[in-house]
């Protein structure tokens, strides 16, 4: 099976390895920075099987996509955290946005408070020190309605509504939480190294206001606790040019 890397180069491997397999032979710091991969044009999980000629990305934290990936495993992180402190709360959505990442909830108390803020940061660095894989599986529709139904996820069995009849239903697994998604995802929660809650804020379900208002937690991530700092540090300084 040959192999086209970024730079033009093909290399032949067997069928059925990974990029990941594909990061560690080229190099051991490649393989230690790589997040996600970019498989004939469409990003994926490092550990997905290529069986057939294809161009191969490795992703690292200086691509876009690279960082857009690790941000969302962090809002997956996030989710879990949450459940584990407050079970009763339900989960909407949690994508990687520019600078970041969100998550959307539906509680019954309503808004977060900067105690519980601090109380999910600690329970993510948990999650992050258990080095979880992120584990992909698909469903057919039905199990799938099934499984959100069971878990009592009413947004999720909403969103699964409304995927085509055709669709590939794919969740991710870590440890004790399950989610929705269509990935990628880095290989595991212990690659998610610097993070921050930022702010708290209302969200009407899918951005319509005839739904009901959710709680929207903000937050960020970096691959270096010094990037993450500065990144900060910078917003502090932009807010006080604001304000001046």
């Amino acid at each position: 099976m040959k192999i086209t890397l970024k730079d033009g180069s093909v290399l032949e491997f067997q069928d059925g390895i990974t990029a990941l397999d594909i990061a560690s032979k080229l190099s051991g710091k490649l393989k230690k920075a790589a997040l996600a991969a970019k498989v004939n044009g469409k990003v994926c999980d490092l550990t997905l099987p290529i069986t057939e000629d294809s161009s191969v990305e490795i992703l690292t934290f200086e691509d876009e996509e690279g960082k857009a990936t690790l941000r969302h495993s962090a809002s997956h992180v996030m989710a879990q955290a949450v459940k584990r402190l407050f079970p009763e709360t339900k989960l909407a959505i949690g994508p990687a946005i520019e600078n970041g990442f969100y998550y959307d909830f539906d509680r019954p108390e309503g808004s977060f408070t900067p105690a519980d803020f601090l109380a999910i940061e600690k329970e993510m660095r948990k999650i992050v020190n258990e080095n979880l894989p992120f584990e992909r599986f698909t469903l057919p529709r039905k199990e799938a309605l099934e499984l959100m139904e069971k878990m009592d996820e009413p947004y999720k069995v909403e969103l699964i509504n409304d995927l085509p009849e055709d669709a590939e239903i794919s969740f991710y697994k870590q440890g004790d939480f399950t989610d929705l998604c269509a990935g990628a995802h880095v290989p595991s929660t212990g690659k998610i190294k610097a993070f921050k809650l930022t702010s708290c804020a209302g969200a009407y379900w899918r951005g319509n206001e005839k739904n009901k208002m959710l709680v929207r937690i903000y937050a960020t991530a970096f691959e270096k606790q010094a990037e993450l700092d500065a990144y900060l540090a910078q917003v502090e300084e932009a807010k006080k040019r604001d304000h001046n």
